[in-house]
């Protein structure tokens, strides 16, 4: 094996392909990572839960391939200057020869027998998406997932394809991303729990335009990511087991109040008043006959509020929440006015734009004395 490529090149592409490697695991195989070279460079990582496969053009001197290090190779990688770099297996000690300029590594590898087959992809129904739409669809979705291990299927996001419909749901109990998109799909109804690891590194790709081909199965999730520079991307995941919550019954069909809310100046004052939170003690909105009251009080820091000037002359409310999930709610909405609607104060109240019924965020009140 033998290829010449640039340092930024392959870097850019191992420190992405070890998001699917595990340096720390007893079998040791998984630190590693495949490089395979044939007509184009194919870089191949796996922690078994996740697999991906980047190939892109080369200088293929000579056909091979070697299981690396990956922790290794990157530092010695990022020690280069941006340069041509050359990468050989030595056959003889089966070790890996790395030349930039006047320097150079050789490195034991890994047994290629030992490291795991890269999963196939059955294609029988894929659906086409934008990237840069489906990692919009994903940013909205992920912030509400769950991290509590003891409920694992809460640790993803449900994808349901319906009617031509991609819908998009996360839940961690305290809070509800909800965001659906229109798609062409020849398949039946689909529903599946994508972890969270799977689609967080779906929004680290590089890839900023095209479309994604998205292949559901019994078992698995695969991503295909192309660039116009021929790079193709593909990451391959487990779904999740177990049973999502039937989340549209959490989601109340009538609403009592409805405040619009100019989102930047709510977002800057619940912003500033919950600077002086300490382990997300609440912040309480006061809502009054034409305003609402943002304030917080913290007994070993003190007190904070600002008033934000809205048209509501309903019944006064006072209402508390996680500032942290508040704030996280607010900035998925991209209009320049939110609709805050809540039915009462225990309640969940519901977030959404003021012009696009496709994304709710539903959060749950913190009951105060």
């Amino acid at each position: 094996m033998k290829f010449q490529t640039t340092r930024n090149d392959l870097l850019d592409k191992i420190i992405f392909a070890s998001k699917a490697t595990t340096p720390k695991s007893t079998i040791f195989v998984l630190g590693g990572i495949m490089l395979d070279v044939g007509e184009m460079l194919n870089i191949y990582s796996t922690d078994l839960e996740n697999s991906i496969n980047i190939s892109y053009e080369v200088n293929m001197i000579e056909k091979g391939r070697a299981v690396v290090p990956v922790k290794i190779l990157i530092n010695i990688l990022k020690s280069f200057p941006e340069a041509k770099i050359e990468i050989e297996l030595l056959a003889q000690t089966n070790q890996l020869k790395i030349t930039c300029q006047n320097a150079v590594f050789t490195i034991n590898t890994y047994s290629v027998e030992e490291y795991p087959k890269f999963p196939k992809i059955k294609k029988e129904n894929p659906f086409f998406i934008n990237i840069n739409k489906f990692k919009n669809l994903v940013s909205k979705t992920l912030i509400s997932t769950s991290v509590d291990e003891n409920r694992t299927i809460l640790t993803g996001v449900l994808m349901e394809i319906e009617k031509n419909k991609l819908k998009m749901a996360a839940t961690d109990s305290y809070r509800l991303s909800f965001i659906e998109n229109k798609i062409d799909f020849e398949g039946g109804p689909t529903r599946v729990v994508v972890p969270y690891k799977t689609l967080d590194t779906i929004l680290k790709t590089e890839a900023t335009d095209g479309k994604t081909e998205v292949n559901i199965e019994e078992n698995q999730i695969s991503f295909i990511l192309e660039k116009e520079n021929g790079t193709k991307t593909t990451i391959i995941s487990r779904l999740l087991s177990g049973k999502f919550p039937e989340y549209s019954k959490l989601i109340p069909l009538k609403l009592k109040h409805t405040i619009v809310v100019d989102k930047e100046k709510i977002l800057g004052v619940i912003k500033r008043i919950s600077s002086i939170s300490q382990d997300n003690i609440p912040i309480k909105l006061k809502i009054i006959n034409g305003k609402i009251t943002v304030f917080m009080s913290v007994k070993e820091v003190g007190s904070a509020s600002e008033d934000i000037e809205v048209g509501y002359t309903e019944e006064e409310m006072e209402v508390a929440f996680n500032p942290t999930f508040l704030i996280e709610g607010i900035n998925i909405i991209e209009d320049k006015n939110l609709l805050f609607c809540i039915n009462d104060p225990l309640k969940p109240v519901l977030l959404k734009p003021e012009k696009n019924e496709n994304l709710i965020y539903l959060l749950m009140p913190i009951r105060i004395s």
